[in-house]
Formats: structure tokens, C-alpha cells, sequence
């Protein structure tokens, strides 16, 4: 028997007991979110609340619903990790059905004098006001606004409205300007159109911004695609093993047979890999990660520390040793481990 005190066991109870009479699955569904706010398994609940509403609701009542629950932005974020899924999925009918419900939660304040942006991670807050512009005058938005136009921005490619895809990318880069998520898209529409000089330039930018080890791997797969594109076989294999010291993909060695076919030739990978830097230097490519966004991580964790916040500085530590691969940093995120185990009570 499900322990009612499991998080199986509260879903599935949220599930039992709503009620017969569609009338009353507003009131129903507003007091659980109430009761259950602030526990431990608020995700998982919340994802039932979500599920439930959407099933339940017109558009109208869902947002009637929303001005009730006391914590909207999670019920938000749990539409929208539906219409993820449903995307992934290929299910385009039934992730429209859902990312209608939270579209009207999609404004964004930028209509008056003052500028708003957005941001996924502070790193990336951190990055644009130390490196791109110091002396912009902004406010910061959340950025699930984004996000939802974003999914928007997917849903529309999906359907092949390729040029309302085009604006919506464009018009989330000036909101979220260092986001590769963003740039990826708009670079995947430019590798279909063939556009290749826009494609590296915008492949350039992810680079300049990754701060996650995916992202800088699909980078120098992007520049791998490039090169191949261009006839550049030798630099192609060079980022497309780069991309394996952060992230393995199936991509990579389709993408080496298919250099292997077009040159006719098997590439050197001994001599690639005993010269990587040199051949990425003499093609303008980084070697490695922005050693801008390095610092700014470990400078931000030394400040979480000198605060006494050791987990979040063993998480922004972690985030740069992930980037760097430095043994350095993994003996200090040791060093956070043992004082967090030593000083935590249980």
C-alpha cells in the first residue's frame, strides 16, 4: 500500500478525490495547491495541479485558477516542461493545446523607457554586465517569459512557420542576449537555409557564452559542421573531437564518416590531436572554454564563500571544473564537501 505521506502516495490521492461535479474542480484543485504549498514534493504536485487545470479549464478559468494558487510561476513552469516533452515528442497538436494556456503569461514590460532583460543564470547576468555592456541602465525580468516564448519560437518551426520562428529568435535574443539556447535555434534555421556565414558568426557568440559543458560541446560540433561545409576537413575533425571532451554524441561520428567519405581519406586524428590548439588557432576558433566565464564563476563562488554560502559556491566551482576539467578546482570543491558534511546537521 502507497504510504500517504510519499509523494506517490499525495498524487495519487490529489487524483482520487477530484471531484464529479466540473463546478467544484476550481475550488478543489485552489485548496490543495494551498495545502500542499511549500512541501517537499511541490514539483511533482504541481505537475498534477497543471496536468488537472489544463484538462479541466477553459483558457479563461485557467487563468481565473491562476490568480488564486498561491505559487503560479510553479504551475507555469510545469506547462511548460509539458509542451517540452509533447515538442521532443513530435506531438505539435497537443503542445500548442497546452502552451496556449500560459501565452498570456509571456508578456514582456518592455514598452516604456525603461529596458528589461532576462536571464537564465546569474552567470549569464554576471557576464553581460562585466563584459558587454557596464554601462546599460536595465531591469532584470524572470526569465520563464522567455521561456515561453521560446517554446513558442519551437512550436511555430515545428509547424513550419519558419519566418514567425525567425522573429520571435531574433526578439528573444535582444531580451535573453547570452543565452545559447537562443542562438542555436536561430543558427539551426540558418545551417537548413544554407545561410553559413550567419551560422558561424552566431556559432562564434555560443562559444563566447557557454557556460554549461552541452553547450560547449554543441558549439564545436556547430563549427565542425562548418568547416565540413567549407572543405575544411582537417579543422572539422579537430572541433568535432573538441566536442568530446565535453559531451559525447551520436552526431560525431556520423559526422567523421562523413568527412571520411568526402576526402577520400582517413583523417590523421594522432597528428590532429598532438596539434589541436595549433590548427584551432590558425582557424580563429577558442580552445576550450571562455576563460571570461571561468573567472567569473570561481569569483562568484569566493564571494558565496566569504558569505558562508558553501553550497552555492560548490555549485558555481562545479559548474567551472565541469568547463575547465581543473584538478585545482576539484581539490577546492573537496575542500567545501568536507566542511558542508563536517557542519551539517542532521
Amino acid at each position: 500500500m502507497t504510504s500517504p505521506q510519499s509523494c506517490a502516495g499525495i498524487l495519487t490521492h490529489i487524483r482520487d478525490h477530484v471531484p464529479g461535479d466540473k463546478s467544484q474542480v476550481m475550488e478543489y484543485l485552489t485548496d490543495m495547491e494551498h495545502h500542499y504549498a511549500g512541501h517537499p514534493c511541490q514539483k511533482e504536485i504541481s505537475d498534477v495541479f497543471a496536468s488537472l487545470a489544463i484538462q479541466s479549464f477553459s483558457h479563461v478559468e485557467f487563468q481565473t485558477f491562476m490568480s488564486r494558487v498561491q505559487n503560479p510561476d510553479i504551475i507555469v513552469e510545469a506547462v511548460l516542461g509539458s509542451v517540452r516533452s509533447l515538442l521532443n515528442e513530435r506531438n505539435g497538436m497537443a503542445a500548442e493545446s497546452a502552451l496556449l494556456y500560459i501565452l498570456p503569461y509571456a508578456e514582456h514590460p518592455n514598452e516604456g523607457e525603461e529596458k528589461y532583460l532576462s536571464f537564465r543564470d546569474f552567470i549569464e547576468y554576471a557576464y553581460y554586465i562585466t563584459w558587454l555592456s557596464p554601462e546599460q541602465t536595465f531591469k532584470v525580468h524572470p526569465y520563464q517569459n522567455c521561456d515561453i516564448l521560446f517554446q513558442s519560437g519551437q512550436l511555430a518551426l515545428f509547424k513550419g512557420e519558419k519566418n514567425q520562428a525567425r522573429a520571435i529568435f531574433r526578439f528573444l535574443s535582444e531580451l535573453s542576449p547570452v543565452n545559447d539556447s537562443i542562438l542555436f535555434a536561430r543558427a539551426d534555421m540558418c545551417r537548413e537555409e544554407r545561410i553559413l556565414n550567419e551560422f558561424r558568426n552566431l556559432t562564434n557568440q555560443c562559444f563566447e557564452y557557454a557556460w554549461k559543458p552541452d553547450d560547449l560541446a554543441h558549439a564545436y560540433r556547430n563549427m565542425g559542421y562548418y568547416l565540413t561545409e567549407t572543405g575544411d576537413y582537417t579543422g572539422a575533425v579537430t572541433c568535432y573531437l573538441m566536442a568530446t571532451t565535453w559531451e559525447d554524441s551520436p552526431e560525431t561520428a556520423r559526422e567523421l564518416a562523413y568527412i571520411k567519405e568526402k576526402a577520400g581519406k582517413e583523417p590523421d586524428v594522432p597528428a590532429i590531436l598532438s596539434h589541436g590548439r595549433e590548427i584551432l588557432d590558425e582557424r580563429n576558433i577558442p580552445f576550450g572554454p571562455n576563460p571570461k566565464i571561468i573567472e567569473l564563476m570561481v569569483t562568484y563562488a569566493e564571494e558565496c564563500k566569504q558569505d558562508g554560502d558553501f553550497f552555492e559556491a560548490r555549485k558555481y566551482l562545479s559548474r567551472a571544473k565541469a568547463l575547465e576539467l581543473s584538478d585545482s578546482l576539484e581539490r577546492e570543491i573537496e575542500v567545501i564537501e568536507r566542511f558542508i558534511e563536517d557542519n551539517t546537521i542532521f
